[in-house]
């Protein structure tokens, strides 16, 4: 049967036919009880995409997310070896990926799939891996934020100072004499030892200031040590880093714009290595290209603020293809995400939504060939779990899909009372 391939453009189709790509879902036909499915639908994989995953509360985009995660650990080790993928997880859901999703077992068999882990390397903040171990969850590595590669700016967005204010002026004289002394390498006590013995402020400014950086300290994540990319960047390793902990989106959004900016640095320099190797015939890559996927991608990237991590963010949306990155954002909101990301975004898997805002936005993502309403397929969707719509910007095209089910355990379900086989039975 014929499969529709998102994402590939007509050379790369002839060239490489359907290697290198995820498989997602399957086309759907026809309305109402005449709905049913037909072809696949394939996620290109091998070139750099900025990617869209939305829907209302509760309509599947999380568990969207995960299937592409589960595909692009499912290609093959020739192909794998050349990309990682990287998820920041702030809901802490994602690290039911290592276990089978043996519940779903027969809705897997209709799809000739079968329950199966991913072997994905955890992250968890430094300090907690009691608490991890205690909930039965097994981690794989620690990582802390190392208070000494972020700028005055980033301290100073994360605070809601006034740069040019006797606070701000403050803290960036702080932070320029800790860099000019301890380059990196500094802790959060040392900044608090900085702001004391500084001459040239008024003690109430250093009340302040003092009391910000206690405040932070107190969440113990702060240290000294520089964060290693090695781990994450491991050819064919998919890893996730569960920030769920990180108290506030203020410190969220310091990690996800430092790890933001390693990836765009390490990739660029890695590029311009694989250009030179490639002139002399070789063909030889030793960073992988780079899926970076996060969720609650709103609050990481706003349209109506500036985080610590926008600026990074919109380098690697605006820049992140040359060097080989591709982004995924997964929202329940689109409309609050930066009109930059929405504007360079070339693949949308989109849910069901319910606000009107939201479908503006997407309707602003393809308004210049997409013809069809966009709110009008969604509602013809079939009232099934996992229905979508994907807009292809590279084919100018719309499907309305069901996504596969996962192979892996999903946890990013809504809880329920009712516990094992509670209430299957008629007990009144």
């Amino acid at each position: 049967m014929y499969e529709i391939v998102v994402g590939r453009n007509p050379e790369d189709t002839k060239k490489y036919g359907t290697f290198g790509t995820a498989y997602i879902g399957k086309h759907i036909v026809g309305l109402g009880e005449d709905a049913h499915t037909t072809s696949k639908i394939l996620l290109d994989l091998v070139r750099p995409h900025v990617m869209l995953i939305c829907g209302k509360r509760g309509s599947g985009k999380s568990y969207s997310a995960g299937v592409i995660a589960e595909e692009m650990a499912a290609l093959p080790e020739e192909l794998r070896k050349n990309l990682a993928f990287i998820i920041i997880d702030p809901m802490g859901i994602y690290w039911s990926m290592k276990n089978p999703n043996d519940k779903d077992s027969d809705l897997l068999r209709k799809w000739d799939l079968k329950p199966k882990g991913v072997d994905v390397n955890l992250f968890i903040p430094g300090g907690k891996a009691a608490e991890y171990e205690s909930a039965g969850i097994m981690w794989d590595n620690t990582i802390s934020l190392p208070a000494g590669e972020f700028s005055a700016e980033d301290w100073a967005i994360t605070f809601n100072i006034e740069p040019f204010s006797d606070v701000g002026v403050l803290l960036a004289r702080t932070i320029k004499n800790l860099k000019g002394r301890e380059g990196d390498s500094y802790s959060i006590k040392d900044i608090i030892g900085e702001v004391e013995s500084d001459k040239r402020a008024e003690q109430k400014q250093k009340d302040v200031l003092r009391s910000l950086f206690e405040n932070v300290d107190g969440w113990g994540i702060f240290g000294k040590e520089k964060i290693s990319l090695a781990e994450m960047l491991k050819p064919g390793s998919i890893s996730v880093i569960d920030i769920s902990h990180y108290e506030g989106w203020t410190v969220k959004n310091l990690f996800v714009s430092l790890i933001s900016k390693k990836i765009y640095q390490t990739r660029l320099i890695a590029r311009k290595d694989e250009e030179a190797k490639s002139m002399m015939g070789e063909d030889k890559s030793e960073i992988p290209m780079i899926w970076l996927m996060m969720d609650e991608a709103h609050q990481f990237l706003p349209n109506n603020v500036k985080t610590a991590s926008t600026d990074a963010l919109l380098t690697l949306v605006k820049l992140g293809r040359e060097p080989g990155i591709s982004t995924v954002f997964v929202t329940q909101q689109p409309y609050k995400l930066h009109p930059d990301a929405l504007s360079q975004t070339d693949i949308v898997l989109s849910h069901r939504l319910t606000s009107e805002q939201d479908v503006k936005a997407l309707e602003t993502v393809m308004q210049t060939y997409l013809l069809s309403n966009i709110q009008k397929s969604l509602d013809e969707l079939p009232k099934w779990k996992g229905t979508a719509i994907m807009l292809d910007d590279n084919s100018e095209k719309l499907y309305s899909m069901v996504v596969r089910p996962r192979a892996s355990w999903h946890a990013g379900g809504s809880p329920i009372a009712i516990k094992n086989d509670q209430g299957t039975k008629n007990s009144y």
